[in-house]
């Protein structure tokens, strides 16, 4: 934070003359962690101790029993206002896949295509939930120059169910694709998106559409799983993915009979562009050794 804030104070960007630090949190040191049965004995002082009831559902109750049996490690724990954070620690033995999955998270759908090959489609409803929360925020924003109070009330009251729905839809949704992965023994391979935001430029309204979608947050979860499961998981340069024909290399443009289906007029190739995205994935994996 210190470093942050005296990087733009230096280039006169900093909005304050001190830091302020906005989420309030501090991380342990293992030697001062002690677990005792569902209670969490902290050391603050020589001979001074605080101590935590831990509260945790039946998902956080798995890996404490694997990790009392010996199975998982525990990392560095954190304490914010709220809540303390655990994390676990496992050691995996990454597979060598001979085939790969690439996925490529859209607006509507997940789609995997794999390189023996194999098609899966998830149909999803992100943008629905998005659509549906960015218009009850405007229409509470109006009330907030008549009930300010009520219309801050309301807008946490919504964001935080929007994020509870929009995080329990890519967690299932990771786990179909991982669940896929394993079963066959794919290695999953999915677009770098680093940089993607600058790269955005179509429009105010389809700019706030992209923006809004949680693309890093699903792949985030998919890759964890996946190392979860000892599955590899490569990321590729993303550019131009659904605008190249992955058979010939050539610019694509789209066919007369498909709202989304896409034709290479150098050799004919036609395909839905979410699957020609996969494709090219999977053809820029030097791991995997291009799409068969």
């Amino acid at each position: 934070m210190l470093k942050s804030w005296r990087r733009l104070k230096r280039k006169g960007l900093a909005k304050n003359d001190e830091p302020i630090a906005k989420k309030l949190f501090i991380q342990f040191d293992a030697l001062l962690v002690r677990y005792e049965g569902d209670k969490l004995r902290i050391s603050v002082r020589p001979r001074k101790f605080l101590t935590i009831n831990l509260k945790y559902g039946s998902y956080q109750k798995r890996f404490i029993e694997e990790w009392r049996a010996g199975r998982l490690r525990v990392g560095e724990v954190s304490l914010n206002e709220t809540k303390i954070l655990i994390p676990f620690r496992k050691d995996v033995d990454l597979t060598n896949p001979k085939d790969w999955i690439a996925i490529d998270v859209n607006e509507s759908n997940v789609t995997g295509v794999s390189s023996n090959p194999h098609i899966l489609r998830i149909e999803t409803n992100l943008r629905e939930i998005r659509s549906v929360y960015f218009e009850k925020r405007r229409k509470i924003q109006k009330l907030s120059k008549y009930k300010p109070l009520t219309a801050e009330r309301l807008l946490r009251k919504y964001s935080d169910r929007e994020k509870r729905r929009i995080k329990d839809l890519c967690h299932k949704v990771a786990k179909r694709m991982v669940e896929v992965a394993k079963l066959n023994g794919f290695g999953i391979v999915m677009e770098d998106l680093k940089g993607m935001g600058r790269r955005m430029n179509y429009g105010k309204r389809m700019n706030r559409r992209l923006h809004g979608l949680p693309y890093r947050k699903l792949q985030s979860y998919i890759e964890y799983k996946a190392r979860l499961n000892g599955l590899p998981v490569e990321y590729v340069d993303a550019k131009y993915t659904s605008s190249l024909c992955p058979i010939c290399g050539e610019k694509l443009s789209k066919a007369p009979n498909g709202r989304r289906l896409l034709k290479c007029k150098s050799c004919g190739y036609e395909e839905d562009r979410d699957i020609i995205a996969c494709l090219n994935l999977l053809k820029r994996n030097p791991r995997c050794g291009g799409a068969h």
